[in-house]
């Protein structure tokens, strides 16, 4: 599915990497990695603030149950923006994310990821990424229901068993449905005025082959 062979487009002569599963795989994973570890320590340590603020009687808890039932949806968000503006900067090992004026035609230039286009990929992927994670959801939901409740009814004296499952297939949701928004809306696509494209690493690219020192002649 992710290997259909995409059109090229115009961009500069050797400039054009053309996006492959591993290339989605490593910005994938560049990606949700530290959004993830990120969003969970923001999200434990807010959590744990609103409680002592409980405790302590300064918030009432109709106002706390809310924040705290959807601050990891909004963290996750939020953090996934700052994440987005280091990996667009990012020099993996054999390529980079370039984004082209043009839409990559004829004269495209490399322009730099200013706020203002990384906000425009953020938004691109985030509301792709909440769609599809609803539907995938909604797919599995029955499936789902059937093997937590018959996972409850097995391992009821050890009640992590059917949370760590629901954990395992909540991530595995999150996890392909980010690399898929990623390949197929992300990379190589046209956003706004510019097209994101994958160009040969700052390293690669700017390394010059130096020329072969002459050989010392006889009486030189």
């Amino acid at each position: 599915m992710f290997d259909v062979p995409r059109p090229l487009v115009a961009a500069p002569p050797n400039d054009y990497i053309q996006p492959n599963l591993g290339h989605g795989l490593r910005i994938w994973w560049a990606f949700w990695w530290p959004t993830t570890l990120v969003t969970i320590v923001l999200t434990v340590g807010f959590n744990m603030l609103l409680r002592r603020l409980y405790e302590d009687t300064i918030v009432p808890g109709s106002l706390i149950g809310p924040v705290m039932k959807y601050d990891a949806y909004v963290l996750t968000y939020i953090v996934a923006f700052f994440v987005m503006t280091y990996v667009l900067r990012k020099n993996f090992r054999h390529f980079r994310i370039g984004l082209l004026s043009n839409h990559g035609g004829e004269g495209a230039e490399p322009l730099p990821p200013t706020l203002r286009r990384t906000g425009r990929i953020w938004w691109t992927y985030s509301w792709r990424s909440l769609l599809y994670r609803i539907i995938a959801l909604v797919a599995v939901s029955f499936p789902l229901g059937w093997t937590m409740g018959f996972l409850v009814a097995i391992f009821r004296q050890v009640p992590a068993i059917p949370i760590l499952v629901n954990l395992i297939v909540a991530a595995a949701i999150d996890g392909a449905v980010g690399l898929f928004v990623i390949y197929s809306s992300i990379l190589d696509e046209d956003i706004s005025d510019f097209r994101v494209a994958l160009l040969p690493s700052s390293a690669s690219s700017g390394a010059i082959a130096a020329p072969a020192a002459p050989a010392n002649l006889p009486g030189s």
